[in-house]
């Protein structure tokens, strides 16, 4: 399977809900995700030169709409292919479902994966049928970089129809206002990654 997903950056969260249900999209769920992301053993290959990634995921699942609905957590191990065009983040993937976070932990550990970074993420999923497909829209809080971002995302099974999908979610991109240019082809681990960097270097200059 293949995700094609553009991801871009906004400001006003109230706004974009507001173009989502005029549109015909829906509010499906809230979650709280923390993502614990691993490179391979040393000896091996660098998901930071492969652009890889390996995510272990703790996902809790709730409605802001119902203050009795409890919390569902749900756990899942994801492989992510480098992306495979210059202007998305389209990339093979591949996730299985798992029963528990700390032992899945430790096995990766004790096969001498590197543990890299944990990334909390609040995240609210919507979902809006666009020219006969259902797309997903998550509305991203990510704290370490203390910003707001929106992804579409769409599954294709086939690299054929990769180009069909991206087509698609650049359209839809149109009705929130927000220019192709403005897509965002870094993960968040990256971004997170790149924003440690230069903290770092400017900590160095000072």
């Amino acid at each position: 399977m293949y995700e094609v997903e553009i991801k871009v950056r906004i400001q006003d969260l109230d706004e974009i809900r507001e173009i989502i249900q005029f549109n015909g999209g829906s509010y499906k769920i809230s979650l709280l995700h923390e993502d614990l992301y691993f490179n391979m053993p040393k000896e091996l290959r660098d998901f930071k030169k492969t652009d890889e990634a390996i995510r272990l995921r703790k996902s809790e699942e709730f409605d802001k709409n119902n203050n009795d609905f409890l919390l569902k957590s749900k756990c899942y191990l994801t492989y992510k292919g480098k992306k495979i065009d210059t202007i998305t983040k389209t990339r093979q993937e591949i996730e299985v479902k798992i029963d528990n976070f700390d032992n899945m932990k430790s096995i990766l550990k004790v096969l001498g994966f590197q543990e890299v970074l944990s990334i909390h993420k609040e995240r609210e999923l919507f979902e809006l049928l666009y020219q006969d497909e259902k797309i997903e829209i998550l509305l991203d809080y990510i704290p370490l970089l203390n910003q707001y971002f929106m992804e579409l995302e769409m599954v294709v099974s086939s690299t054929q129809d990769i180009d069909e999908a991206r087509g698609i979610l650049f359209k839809l991109l149109e009705i929130f206002n927000v220019n192709k240019d403005e897509s965002i082809r870094k993960s968040y681990l990256e971004l997170i990654v790149e924003k440690q960097e230069i903290k770092l270097k400017k900590g160095l200059r000072s």
